[in-house]
């Protein structure tokens, strides 16, 4: 199982995620233009805590991470659609999508992506972020076909489960794996990291199904 992290970057050596990583960045150029590279470097951090939450539940997947933050963590719609499609030419069955851009500029070209991957047969995991001053949840969890990750503290890191009332929603914990010396309190926290969760319990989901069927 190949899975698709889409977000600032990942670590390959932090001590949670040591193991195979491959991936790239999508970038604005100097003249405006979409650029890809294969500096998947994570200055920030977010990318490669989600990573771990992922290599955590699911040690023998392969992650490939895509770039689609700068290094001031401010990304684009038309960036998130590029790295959508990459990850989806890569061969990567669940897409785990641990961010939220407002409707906007570009939107259309990311529904169109996710629309793409979903038919190619990806999943992918957003998590649900309704934030904005009117209501309107971010994208891409509420593009059709997205499933969506609300985090629950009172789920421990190993349950995932339906959001009641919820279509293709599902709640996991919201925190990242613990880091030594660092209390949970000052550590990261949010529905990014229930996204990972969400997003190895569908890819596992997936591992199930295709093995009864070689069965």
């Amino acid at each position: 199982m190949r899975i698709a992290v889409i977000d600032t970057g990942v670590n390959p050596w932090h001590s949670h995620v040591r193991g195979r990583v491959e991936g790239c960045r999508v970038r604005v150029g100097a003249d405006g233009s979409i650029r890809e590279d294969g500096d998947f470097r994570d200055p920030v951090g977010h990318g490669t805590a989600v990573a771990g939450v992922l290599r955590e539940a699911l040690p023998e997947a392969e992650l490939f991470a895509v770039r689609v933050f700068g290094d001031d963590a401010a990304t684009y719609p038309s960036l998130v659609a590029r790295g959508i499609l990459l990850a989806a030419a890569e061969g990567c069955r669940v897409l785990n999508l641990s961010l939220g851009v407002a409707p906007g500029p570009g939107a259309a070209l990311l529904a169109q992506a996710c629309e793409a991957a979903a038919e190619a047969g990806c999943v992918l995991v957003a998590p649900a972020l309704p934030n904005r001053p009117d209501g309107a949840e971010l994208l891409p969890a509420a593009l059709p076909g997205v499933c969506r990750a609300l985090a629950d503290d009172g789920l421990s890191p190993g349950e995932v489960l339906p959001a009641p009332g919820a279509p293709r929603t599902w709640r996991a914990a919201g925190r990242p794996r613990d880091l030594p010396g660092l209390p949970p309190g000052a550590n990261l926290w949010g529905s990014s990291f229930a996204c990972a969760r969400v997003a190895a319990h569908l890819a596992r989901a997936q591992l199930t199904r295709t093995c009864r069927a070689a069965g």
